[in-house]
């Protein structure tokens, strides 16, 4: 004999399914939707042609807002540098937009540095550690020389220090055994509780004294490499 099935049984069996829904399933398309939303909004920024660009690039500098709101022609005294910054990215989009924003360029030189938006969306480490290792392994392939950034502390945040912390040791060991020059911001502007609060806006973001300790590392870092293309600035 076939059982009857009652339609109130059957809504409440559907609304107990759709509550078990995988939460990381749920977590994964609000990312998703983030993405689309700031891909959408910075889509004139990230798919600007070059080719309309008359300036010239020997210098790209790469990353998220901490790279946006540098100005770095002023700071290093240059017109031959082009920011590449990204409000939110993570190292994730750097991987979409490497293309289009930095490779189509030809630079000689890229100074890259991000991650802390990684961190800050709970993407695991191991993810990050991967889209650098593919971006760095880019660079080798193009044969445009590349400096490689620490990962810039937070303000008094212990969990996202440890995490900075981690991936840093990883960059520096991967940046060594290939040869590219990693450049350690934080000995210059951080303590061993993080991001020093003289250098900070708002715990994350930059004032324009931590600007200027920057510029002098990324100066030092161009004059050695400059020198070793016989291109002395």
């Amino acid at each position: 004999m076939t059982p009857i099935k009652h339609p109130e049984f059957e809504n409440k069996k559907l609304k107990t399914n759709l509550l078990s829904v995988n939460p990381l399933l749920i977590l994964n398309v609000f990312f998703l939707c983030i993405i689309i939303l700031l891909v959408y909004k910075f889509r004139d920024e990230i798919f600007n042609a070059p080719s309309m660009d008359s300036q010239e690039v020997n210098i790209v500098i790469f990353g998220d807002s901490l790279i946006e709101e540098g100005d770095w022609n002023n700071l290093l005294n240059r017109n031959d540098i082009k920011k590449r910054g990204f409000r939110g990215f993570t190292t994730s989009h750097y991987r979409w937009i490497l293309k289009d924003s930095v490779l189509n360029y030809s630079p000689k030189v890229c100074f890259i540095s991000g991650g802390i938006n990684d961190i800050g969306a709970g993407i695991p480490l191991k993810r990050i550690k991967t889209n650098y290792k593919n971006l760095i392994n880019t660079f080798i392939e193009k044969k445009i020389t590349l400096v490689v950034q620490s990962t810039l502390y937070q303000e008094n945040n212990a969990f996202s220090k440890s995490m900075v912390d981690s991936l840093n040791t990883f960059l520096i060991d991967y940046c060594q055994n290939n040869k590219i020059e990693f450049l350690d911001i934080n000995s210059r502007l951080s303590s061993n509780r993080g991001l020093k609060k003289e250098f900070s806006r708002d715990g994350t973001h930059l004032n324009e004294s931590a600007y200027i300790i920057w510029a002098e590392e990324i100066k030092s870092a161009l004059k050695t490499i400059e020198k070793s293309q016989g291109n002395p600035k």
